[in-house]
């Protein structure tokens, strides 16, 4: 993409200072009570006192509400947006990938879910070292990024697909462990959505030091950034020891990431869209890059905290105001399939390697393979329901035969998202089509807490069929690339995710019961919600199957089905409504369940099975089998108290995920 837009640095450097300027005035006038202007001109900024001293307890209230609640929130929001800002330069030009950022390589997800952790398991270390615990989590999150990106392919696109997924499965491993520990970690949710609100300048003084002091370290790694940017070998005959700079350059941004999480929580989008504007105003070397990144990352979280404040006072006139994590999480997210859909101006964006696909371990008959499964299955669901007494039946019947169904209709939706996307990293919970049906779903219990079975099944349907309009949008800009495909699916996930999140801290009365049913839970299905599902699976399943030819042509490439005579774009768009479908009934029976989707077409491609006539029927009951045996063991491990299914299915998904990458069993199709 041609970023060079001629300027003056004097008209920039005042547009700048009035930005900044007006930002400020506007967040310091921006609190609980109506702050009139003129107390800004003679406010005491960085008063000697501690809070509840004696010189805050004699001020008048407004003077209180700037200088011990505005103001360092101002601060804050200005320290971490730059730190962003800086931190997405050094990963984008460490990795040569303008989609790479702390949000989108699983930095913060990680620091995240350290800091959750931290706070049950050692919460004295973590209380008084947070910083520490949370570079620890992103250090390890960000080596486990590279290194499972770097079994698939080298590609691009796949390192962000891997950090994305991986902060999907942190943002599981946090959402259970806040609902289990829901009175230990009272307040983290709503910190964990990126939460600037503060109450005295302690955040502040413990972060500048660490954002000032290695941001001015960065600076001395710019000229060998540039030089890596004309390419390895090259940065290396001139002289640039490539790993080193590169390892020291992801060093600092994943500290300068982990102190703003530490303090403030996620903070999503704007280590990617700071550094993009800095290159379109001009900037081209990274030194450049680096300072005015800096400088538009502060004032873009600055205005989306002023809007997070603004936006309840005039929908409700309520002075709750929203995360500001979630305000740059629905810029950001369009703004990255804005950069998708302009793939053809920027070459690193829609370079690919290779296709990924999966080794076989073993082989095995596919019919006796089909057998074998549908026998375990069938002895799984036995014991579920022979467990049980006979007068409890009625109410037991409907989890295993809702988990069976949901699970077959996750199964092979998976299956068909990975076969048309050409790769095994694809299904529906990272597409967005499970994510943004919980969202609507999310919304009509918050709205309508009496919203019955029926309501629950449309609201998912449409919530499915909203994100694969979207899509089906995005692949016709982008030449339905399959990698880019599954990205802005992988956006929508986030966008979605993070409405939740904020449509939960709205309706806080109702935050523990949606989050049981957001993790994916059988536990409230009714007869109501099964037989809906047990009718879509059943009418769905057999027209998938009749199909199977054409969706093993279609995992040959791009032209040779069309040679062969089969519409492309009709089929492909005929088996996304179908798996939208399978995804939503789904959700409305069980819930959001992640990884099924992505386990079982592994499972099964594993055995040695290659074409989608065995396929689909094995992915069907492979996924049945997993969901059936999560439900089980939530009903038993902790008795009699219950785990969600979806948690448990998610964290196995994650071990299983990373398993099979690290053990070298992709492959890559040229």
């Amino acid at each position: 993409m041609n970023y060079s837009v001629p300027f003056k640095a004097t008209t920039v450097f005042l547009s700048v200072f009035l930005l900044y300027v007006g930002a400020v005035a506007i967040s310091l006038m921006t609190g609980p009570s109506g702050i009139d202007a003129s107390l800004l001109v003679d406010m005491p900024f960085f008063p000697s006192s501690v809070p509840g001293g004696s010189i805050r307890g004699h001020q008048p209230l407004n003077v209180t509400i700037v200088t011990w609640l505005l103001l360092p929130r101002t601060l804050m929001a200005l320290l971490c947006g730059a730190a962003l800002g800086a931190a997405g330069v050094l990963i984008q030009g460490a990795t040569r990938n303008p989609f790479a950022s702390p949000a989108t390589l699983g930095v913060n997800a990680g620091a995240m879910v350290a800091i959750v952790m931290g706070s049950v398991l050692l919460p004295d270390i973590t209380g008084q070292y947070p910083v520490v615990v949370a570079f620890t989590g992103a250090i390890i999150t960000t080596l486990l990024v590279f290194r499972l990106a770097s079994a698939i392919s080298h590609s691009p696109v796949n390192l962000v697909l891997v950090g994305m997924a991986i902060t999907l499965s942190f943002g599981a491993i946090s959402a259970g462990m806040l609902m289990f520990f829901e009175n230990r970690l009272d307040g983290l949710y709503t910190w964990g959505a990126g939460n600037l609100s503060q109450f005295d300048f302690q955040a502040v003084q413990h972060s500048w030091p660490i954002i000032l002091l290695f941001t001015l370290i960065a600076l001395f790694f710019a000229r060998q950034l540039d030089l890596i940017a004309l390419g390895a070998e090259q940065a290396q005959t001139l002289g640039v020891n490539v790993r080193h700079t590169v390892g020291f350059s992801l060093l600092i941004a994943v500290i300068l990431s982990s102190t703003v999480v530490s303090q403030v929580g996620m903070i999503s989008f704007v280590g990617l869209i700071a550094p993009h504007i800095a290159r379109g105003l001009g900037c081209q070397s990274v030194w450049s890059r680096l300072l005015l990144a800096s400088v538009v990352g502060a004032w873009l979280l600055l205005s989306a905290d002023i809007a997070a404040r603004l936006i309840p006072i005039m929908v409700s006139d309520s002075h709750y105001s929203f995360p500001a994590g979630v305000m740059t999480t629905i810029v950001g997210a369009p703004f990255m399939i804005f950069l998708l859909t302009r793939r053809n101006r920027v070459g690193a964006l829609g370079a690919t390697t290779g296709e990924t696909g999966i080794r076989a371990l073993f082989s095995m008959n596919p019919n006796r393979t089909l057998a074998v499964l549908s026998l375990l299955c069938l002895i799984l669901m036995g014991l579920s329901l022979s467990l049980i007494e006979m007068t409890f039946m009625h109410l037991r019947w409907p989890r295993v035969m809702s988990a069976a169904f949901a699970g077959a209709a996750l199964g092979v939706s998976g299956l068909v998202l990975q076969t048309l996307t050409r790769n095994p990293l694809t299904s529906p919970d990272v597409s967005g089509l499970t994510t943004t049906a919980v969202l609507f779903i999310v919304l009509g219990a918050v709205l309508y807490p009496g919203i019955d079975s029926f309501g629950v099944m449309l609201l998912a349907i449409s919530g499915s069929g909203f994100a694969l309009i979207l899509l089906l949008t995005l692949s016709r800009l982008t030449g339905f690339n399959p990698l880019l495909f599954a990205l802005g699916g992988l956006c929508l996930s986030a966008v979605a995710a993070t409405l939740i999140s904020m449509v939960l801290v709205l309706g806080s009365n109702q935050s523990s019961e949606v989050l049981i049913w957001l993790s994916g839970s059988t536990y409230a299905v009714t007869d109501e919600r099964t037989y809906p599902l047990f009718s879509a699976v059943i009418i769905l399943l057999p027209i998938l199957w009749m199909m199977w030819r054409r969706l093993d042509i279609l995992q040959l490439g791009a032209y040779l089905p069309t040679l062969l005579g089969i519409r492309v774009s009709v089929t492909i768009a005929l088996l996304l409504v179908i798996v939208a479908l399978l995804s939503a009934f789904s959700v409305a029976a069980v819930g959001g369940v992640s990884f099924v989707g992505l386990m079982a077409p592994h499972i099964c491609r594993v055995t040695g099975m290659s074409s989608h006539r065995h396929l689909i029927p094995a992915a069907a009951i492979t996924g049945a089998l997993l969901l059936v045996s999560s439900d089980w063991l939530s009903r038993t491990v902790i008795a009699p108290f219950e785990i969600p299914s979806g948690l448990l299915v998610s964290g196995a998904g994650g071990i299983y995920f990373i398993l099979l990458l690290l053990s070298g069993k992709y492959m890559q199709r040229r």
